[in-house]
């Protein structure tokens, strides 16, 4: 069950060093998936009766969603990138 296995800290990067670098992972994830929300809300339009729904794209607050989503996706794929390599800050 290598899947479950939980990885432990590179020998020379500090536990609070590898919690803040997952912790930020956390916090970026958290932030896309929010993003990916605004999204679909900005895009997504319901008509009253709520059966049909329509895209609505070139509205400014649809590009400002999509810059969103690209910058936090970018900031979590690169954190992530950076657990699973060797830690900068705490290696000698």
């Amino acid at each position: 069950m290598g899947i479950l296995k939980k990885s432990a800290p590179p020998p020379s990067c500090s536990v609070t060093c590898f919690t803040a670098k997952w912790l930020l992972a956390l916090l970026f994830f958290i932030v896309a998936i929010g993003a990916a929300i605004g999204v679909y809300q900005t895009h997504v339009v319901a008509s009253a009766g709520g059966a049909e729904f329509a895209f609505q794209f070139g509205s400014t607050s649809g590009s400002l969603a999509i810059i969103a989503f690209c910058a936090a996706a970018m900031c979590w794929s690169k954190q992530m990138c950076r657990c699973m390599k060797k830690c900068e800050v705490c290696s000698k």
